[in-house]
């Protein structure tokens, strides 16, 4: 039996998890990770189970402020505490079922409409601007402003601004995925908060006088029916819609693509037959998705797969690994775009499904639609370098696309 490595951040692993990913799922189901100090799980059925447990809990956002930061600093991040604590995906009921509630009513029937007609209008205008080049930059060129625009959009901020929520999700991401490299990268999110929620409450303001057919609008009519909503649930909601939604769908986006150029028979095969594109989606999802892993909190002492779980301990469940266990999925190391079904993990499970999953697969299914359809030459000329996140799976700029 193979020692496991406990560097989350190895080259190797970053750059390849899948034989991580195998080890630890038939040799070390729940091991104990010493330098990232917590338990690590990989199997399906324990991370599935895991993520549908009560005794799991979200908030690991108090845990990390009242342990592992001094007392200057907790005031000092104060308000980075207040807006990360307030975030749906990192609250436990009953707290959770009352902000779910808001956010759930941004993604309702009526919104569907307007969603889709912002998402087309965003992909034909960046494609518009590939045709006549020779060479695009994959993510600089499109994932990457693409889902903030247009959240940005239908939050409601009028499109010159929309370039200011590129810089605070970045700042928001770097924090919450566990990347490396910026020491200051704490200070750097609290700066975005304060700059992101200002802008947010002169919107508000706006939205106050003059109703519009736009997510604020949305979620202020719920706060006018609910008097347990304040303003404060409103803007944060829509931080957590813009930080949630810019880099996840930005490297699914990035993330399916190559993995597509890679294999040119699934490629033709979606070509040939659009209809394949919603299982193609979700095979990228379960494939390489944008989330190698989330965390949880033991609420209480447990047992799983054999080991002794401590109240308190850290958990992280590694999606990643569980979507490619063969004990739940055929042929997992295989990219198939037709498997059906495919009960992947890439957007949680349970309370904590990812309410803006329709939206993300909207964006995919659109984008990929018109990008197969304008540019059928199109190929890879960049090498594939995985940034180092713990969490989060990305690739690194640049992203090099020959168009013809």
């Amino acid at each position: 039996m193979s020692a496991v490595n406990d560097d989350l951040l190895d080259p190797e692993i970053v750059q390849n998890p899948a034989p991580y990913y195998q080890l630890l799922r038939e040799h070390h189901p729940c091991h104990w990770n010493e330098r990232w100090r917590g338990w690590v799980l990989s199997r399906y059925e324990d991370v599935y189970n895991a993520l549908h447990s009560s005794q799991m809990l979200a908030d690991r956002i108090t845990p990390f402020f009242q342990t592992r930061l001094s007392e200057e600093e907790r005031r000092h991040f104060a308000l980075t505490y207040e807006v990360l604590h307030s975030f749906v995906v990192f609250r436990d009921p009953p707290d959770h079922t009352h902000l779910r509630r808001i956010f759930a009513r941004a993604f309702m029937p009526k919104s569907s409409a307007t969603m889709r007609d912002v998402v087309a209008g965003y992909v034909k205008d960046f494609f518009d601007e590939w045709e006549g080049r020779d060479i695009v930059d994959l993510n600089r060129d499109f994932a990457y402003p693409f889902p903030a625009n247009v959240i940005a959009s239908i939050i409601g901020a009028p499109r010159e601004d929309v370039h200011r929520f590129h810089a605070w999700a970045d700042a928001l991401t770097t924090l919450l995925l566990a990347g490396v490299g910026e020491e200051q990268r704490m200070d750097r999110a609290q700066n975005a908060l304060i700059e992101f929620k200002d802008y947010l409450a002169g919107l508000y303001e706006e939205r106050l006088r003059k109703p519009r057919n736009d997510m604020m609008s949305w979620l202020m009519e719920v706060q006018r029916n609910d008097s347990a909503l304040t303003r404060d649930d409103v803007l944060h909601s829509c931080i957590l819609l813009v930080n949630a939604g810019h880099e996840t769908t930005q490297d699914l986006i990035c993330n399916t693509l190559t993995t597509l150029l890679k294999m040119p028979e699934q490629l033709d095969l979606l070509r040939e037959n659009p209809a394949y594109m919603k299982t193609g989606i979700e095979e990228g999802l379960r494939f390489n998705g944008p989330l190698k892993g989330t965390m949880r909190v033991a609420g209480a002492d447990m047992s799983i797969a054999g080991k002794s779980v401590r109240e308190g301990d850290r958990i992280l469940l590694l999606m990643g690994a569980a979507n490619r266990d063969p004990a739940k999925f055929r042929d997992p190391e295989t990219f198939d775009v037709t498997r059906s079904p495919n009960p992947h993990l890439s957007f949680s499970h349970g309370i904590h499904f990812c309410l803006g999953a329709p939206l993300a697969r909207m964006e995919m299914e659109i984008a990929f639609n018109e990008m197969l359809r304008r540019f059928p030459k199109m190929h890879l000329t960049s090498e594939i370098k995985w940034d180092p996140r713990i969490l989060g799976r990305s690739i690194a700029p640049p992203i090099n696309l020959m168009l013809g």
